[in-house]
């Protein structure tokens, strides 16, 4: 594995490989079995939808998109400074469009048809729960899907399932998309501050609901802290809208709670190795090639600090240091430094043999990023505090999911109160300067790379922490990294009259509509 160094050219001439080398389960896999079907239910669909392959770290999801794409254009991966290095591996994000249109969009409408289907309206009343529910992790895919491609086909999509008709799905504006979604969050969180479920019902969703395990508390807090994700994601495109939410949100904390304890992190999680949810040495496979972070984050900011997290994150060298992969040396200076073990790599206890890593959905440290900033650009709150509770919730999850690791490695105590504190004194850390870049800095670490298009969507809207992207000469089509992922090449062909009124934007310069710093 030494030898697959972490160039992108690398990673693109290794698709033939990864393609052909699929085994037949992996294939038969995803497809249906009619010998095997069965009658679905409402609470069987609503599983079904959770089970999500670009949540949990998944081996094709990190090795092919994460860890190569996002991971360089947001500079939490390390990788070197090659021909073509910031272009995109187009069947690669092909599939990622792909799994949200044929797996959660598929998902969601089945349950969509299912409920219209029930024959009363005390069963609609009693399952009205699983629908909302399902929506809010239907609105969170989607937001992303927005937030890498800008106008995605979205209000006509999965129609087949719905009515037995093909639609050839018409492209929704991503402004529009997200005006919908935080209108409908809004009013399934008002729904879920009242809703008492019978408990024939509430014993459905508890059996069946392994996101929140039938809480409906922490249903609110994620459909809470989701619209403070997408009200700050607007922030600077329609900031009078942000900001109106947003203090709507965090002015009421009982009517609208928000994830607020490490503990409380919205999450995938396998509960053993022998968990339907777990693919034994998946997360290895992700990390293969590339188990190396960039510089940037580990030589520039977290080591200098002392951050608590560096032996959480990370394994020190053959020098017993923390270093990551320069984004401006050669890909032979990268090589020799990788066979002399001078890189540090994500650390397997935590990371890449961790088979029960979970898959984050919002984290209560991102959640406290977001209040930082909201407070430190419209008050209402006090920035600082939210700031170094963030930076705590950080360390607290990371450190509980090294200690819940599958690994038999060492694991990590947590770094006591005082080496924190000393950390949120340092002058490069500490609130008071610089703050919205401090914010944004503390929410990319948070990140890292298994969030890494968190990373890059959060990047380009705020241009924060200040990355260097050398232009690449030998790239006509991207000689510095996109703003957005190119439509797959099926919408061109398959699609074409409604591909034709985006096609004019489908490049890599076009700027999805909150991108606007």
């Amino acid at each position: 594995m030494k030898k697959l160094i972490i160039t992108i050219p690398l990673l693109i001439m290794a698709a033939g490989a990864l393609v052909t080398g699929c085994k037949k389960s992996e294939i038969t896999g995803s497809y249906f079995d009619p010998n095997a079907s069965v009658n679905a239910t409402i609470p069987a669909l609503y599983s079904g939808l959770f089970y999500n392959e670009r949540v949990l770290p998944r081996y094709w999801g990190l090795f092919t998109f994460q860890i190569p794409m996002m991971g360089t254009y947001s500079q939490t991966a390390g990788y070197t400074q090659g021909d073509k290095v910031y272009e995109q591996a187009v069947n690669y994000t092909k599939d990622r469009w792909d799994y949200f249109y044929n797996n959660t969009i598929a998902r969601y409408r089945e349950i969509e048809k299912y409920y219209g289907n029930l024959a009363t309206d005390a069963e609609k009343a009693g399952y009205q729960l699983f629908l909302e529910t399902s929506r809010i992790f239907l609105y969170d895919q989607t937001s992303q899907m927005v937030d890498m491609w800008g106008d995605i086909p979205f209000s006509t999509a999965g129609q087949l399932n719905t009515t037995g008709t093909i639609v050839l799905a018409s492209y929704d504006k991503g402004v529009d998309i997200y005006t919908n979604i935080l209108n409908d969050l809004k009013r399934i969180s008002d729904y879920l501050a009242t809703v008492k479920p019978e408990q024939f019902y509430q014993d459905q969703l508890t059996a069946y609901d392994y996101i929140n395990k039938g809480s409906i508390t922490k249903w609110r807090k994620y459909a809470n802290s989701l619209m403070l994700r997408l009200a700050m994601r607007i922030s600077y495109q329609n900031e009078t809208a942000a900001k109106s939410l947003v203090q709507t949100i965090l002015g009421n904390a009982t009517q609208y709670p928000t994830v607020d304890a490490a503990a409380e992190t919205i999450k995938i999680q396998p509960s053993s190795t022998t968990s339907t949810l777990t693919v034994l040495n998946d997360i290895r496979n992700g990390f293969g090639v590339n188990p190396f972070p960039g510089s940037k984050m580990v030589d520039t900011i977290m080591a200098p600090a002392a951050d608590p997290r560096l032996p959480i994150y990370f394994t020190a060298n053959r020098r017993g240091e923390y270093k990551g992969v320069p984004y401006n040396w050669t890909a032979t200076r990268v090589a020799d430094s990788v066979a002399t073990n001078y890189f540090s790599r994500w650390d397997s206890t935590t990371f890449s043999e961790n088979n029960v890593f979970p898959g984050i959905i919002i984290s209560a440290a991102e959640v406290s990023f977001l209040k930082a900033e909201a407070f430190e650009r419209w008050g209402g709150g006090n920035a600082k505090t939210a700031y170094e509770t963030g930076v705590k919730q950080s360390i607290q999850f990371y450190q509980s999911v090294n200690a819940g690791s599958s690994h038999t490695g060492a694991k990590e105590a947590m770094p006591s109160d005082g080496v924190i504190n000393t950390y949120l004194a340092n002058p490069a850390i500490a609130y008071g300067t610089d703050n919205l870049e401090k914010i944004a800095t503390q929410k990319w670490i948070d990140f890292g790379v298994i969030q890494a298009h968190q990373a890059w969507i959060e990047w380009r809207r705020t241009k924060l922490p200040k990355l260097n992207f050398p232009n690449d000469p030998s790239s006509v089509l991207s000689p510095a990294p996109p703003t957005r992922l190119l439509y797959p090449s099926t919408e061109v062909s398959l699609n074409a009259a409604n591909y034709a009124a985006v096609k004019s934007s489908d490049n890599v310069t076009t700027k999805v509509f909150w991108d606007v710093k």
